[in-house]
Formats: C-alpha cells, sequence, structure tokens
C-alpha cells in the first residue's frame, strides 16, 4: 500500500508539471477547482495539487480495509486503479506533448 500511495503522489506532482507546461502552449485545465488556484499562479497550483492529494493519502490508507459499493468492492483495491488512471493520464500529456513539439 504504501509503495502505490508514494506512486499516487509521485504521478500527481508529474501530472502537475506536464500540465503547467501544456498550460504554457495553449492548453487548458478542465478541473474547475484546479483552474481557479491558476489564477493565483503557478506555485499555488502545483502547491494546491501536492496538498489535495497529501491529505487524501492518510485517509486512503486509513479506509483502506472498509468496503464499499455494498461490500463489493474494498477502497484499499482503489488505490492501484487510480495509481493506473494517472499513468494513462501522464501517457496522454505526453503524446499532446509531442503534437506540441515540446520535447
Amino acid at each position: 500500500m504504501f509503495v502505490f500511495v508514494m506512486m499516487l503522489l509521485a504521478a500527481s506532482m508529474v501530472d502537475a508539471v506536464l500540465t503547467v507546461q501544456l498550460l504554457q502552449e495553449g492548453g487548458d485545465e478542465i478541473n474547475p477547482f484546479m483552474e481557479h488556484l491558476l489564477t493565483y499562479g503557478i506555485l499555488p497550483f502545483v502547491l494546491g495539487k501536492y496538498v489535495l492529494t497529501a491529505v487524501g493519502m492518510p485517509l486512503l490508507v486509513l479506509f483502506s480495509g472498509h468496503y464499499i459499493l455494498n461490500g463489493r468492492v474494498r477502497i484499499g483495491h482503489l488505490v492501484p486503479v487510480v495509481v493506473a488512471m494517472y499513468l494513462v493520464l501522464i501517457s496522454y500529456q505526453i503524446v499532446l506533448m509531442y503534437q506540441y513539439d515540446l520535447w
């Protein structure tokens, strides 16, 4: 669980860096809350993303043994799924960076 939590935090920060690079090339932030943080600048955006992710980590660990969806899914099983979703998002951002010729 610890490894997945660290991967989730790292993936969130990679997402933040790639998002900033894409925004500088004319991309858009689709998350309204993160869009709002961007109005204060890049540092508040990155710090906000880090804090939101870091605050959620202890909650994921604390409730990892609990079940949702009428007892069918354990919360701890969702952490690798979220990491995988972040990896898909990061892959998409890298494709966009190649399209914008940023690499």
